[in-house]
């Protein structure tokens, strides 16, 4: 299969799609589905899209009536928050969304009556279907209030409608960029694999040992695991260039030694005489150079004080753009490689 063949491949189910399928789903069956069951799903799908505010608000629709331990509903509340940290910021999305809820289950227009309906919206449901018979002969008081309670499941089922919509919006965007890295991302492990095997498994290495190291010390400063890291991205580089452009005892144009030490120069060197085209080259160059001062930024981050969220971040950069200009080294030497298809 030639390099051209791989990059047509057609990108594999991503993240993005998965999500996405579950809003289809549950827009293509919102008007044949009880209310509680399309909230249910929208819940679970906010908690997916990391979407707190709308995770909780709609959380709070799917709560019975009763007290409860207080203490077990927040935390209820908070696994539905992708940042629980924030829980009890008067400006955070969780304090947000109580207070939304708060409004849109207010019994009555009047200011003076700041009672709130806190039914679920099965249990408002199973109300209004029994009282839906009984609605003629209701005395005014009951009437309003079996229409309030109307009133409240149409604007919970608004709400979960128009958010189902904006992220069927949003994924379709999301799919389709992933889809787009997708096919990237697969190009350049087949080039690694074909070249240096296993340089694969040492891009995996770098984003689970930072991130192991997030997760079990997110407080802590990591520059040992930061510096682990863009260690092993320099060997990746290395290694790819070892198999582009072997080291050499001659120098290139400019004078620069090209032996094993110096891989950089073996970099530049491979790409001047190899890639054709004269915006291809300035491009893969400036990438390059933008990689090495990522390199040596890490470098003076490593003997600072750096938050371990913000290390993970700094990793994450690095060994993305590693992959990236690995990827593009690779492609120019296969693409050189190849031969030219016979004439016809």
């Amino acid at each position: 299969m030639t390099l051209r063949s791989r990059i047509a491949t057609v990108a594999q189910v991503t993240s993005s799609d998965h999500v996405l399928s579950l809003v289809r789903q549950a827009l293509d069956e919102f008007d044949t589905r009880p209310l509680e069951v399309s909230v249910r799903r929208a819940v679970r799908i906010a908690s997916l899209a990391g979407d707190s505010r709308t995770a909780v608000r709609l959380g709070y629709e799917l709560r019975p009536a009763g007290a409860g331990d207080r203490k077990a509903n927040a935390a209820d509340v908070q696994r539905l928050m992708t940042d629980p940290s924030t829980w009890g910021n008067p400006q955070g999305s969780s304090e947000e969304a109580l207070q939304e809820y708060f409004a849109d289950r207010k019994r009555s227009d009047d200011p003076a009556d700041d009672t709130v309906l806190v039914h679920s919206v099965a249990e408002l449901e199973f109300w209004v279907s029994r009282d839906h018979a009984e609605f003629e002969r209701m005395d005014q008081q009951s009437a309003l209030a079996s229409f309030r309670m109307r009133q409240i499941l149409e604007l919970a089922r608004h709400r979960t409608f128009t958010a189902l919509i904006a992220w069927e919006r949003q994924f379709t965007y999301s799919s389709i960029n992933e889809s787009i890295f997708s096919a990237y991302q697969r190009q350049v492990d087949r080039l690694l694999s074909d070249g240096t095997p296993d340089l694969v498994e040492k891009f995996t290495a770098v984003y689970q040992r930072l991130r192991e190291a997030a997760a079990l010390h997110p407080e802590l400063e990591v520059p040992e695991e930061l510096s682990q890291a863009i260690t092993t991205c320099r060997r990746v580089l290395k290694a790819v260039v070892d198999h582009v452009f072997p080291p050499a005892g001659d120098a290139a144009s400019g004078g620069h030694s090209l032996d094993d030490a110096h891989y950089r120069n073996r970099m530049c060197e491979f790409i001047t005489r190899r890639c054709d085209s004269g915006s291809h080259r300035a491009l893969i160059k400036t990438m390059a150079a933008g990689l090495y001062d990522r390199f040596e930024a890490v470098d003076t981050l490593t003997n600072k004080a750096v938050h371990a969220e913000m290390a993970l971040e700094i990793a994450n950069l690095c060994a993305l753009n590693t992959y990236i200009v690995c990827g593009e080294v690779l492609r120019v030497h296969l693409l050189d490689a190849e031969p030219e298809p016979a004439p016809a």
